[in-house]
């Protein structure tokens, strides 16, 4: 990973995120404290998990659900006095 300070990245972006669709993330540091980091766009789409509806999360668990009781109780809540 190549470091760079935020103006000398703003002033050169164009090769910055030229490196970076090459593969190589580029550091931005601002104030010599780490700020951003610029990928390519491959990179960032392969590390990200995709989403996943509640369905699919439940048919990927482990433990059988088929036992599991999804019903409402219909019953009424009990009365509190305030």
């Amino acid at each position: 990973m190549i470091a760079h300070q935020l103006q000398e990245a703003k002033q050169q972006f164009s090769a910055v995120a030229g490196e970076a669709a090459r593969g190589v993330p580029q550091l931005v540091t601002k104030h010599g404290r780490p700020f951003v980091v610029i990928v390519s766009a491959e990179d960032w789409c392969k590390d990200r998990e995709p989403e996943r509806g509640i369905w699919d999360v439940l048919r990927a668990c482990p433990t059988d659900l088929n036992g599991l009781t999804l019903e409402r109780n219909k019953d009424f809540p009990r009365k509190v006095t305030l």
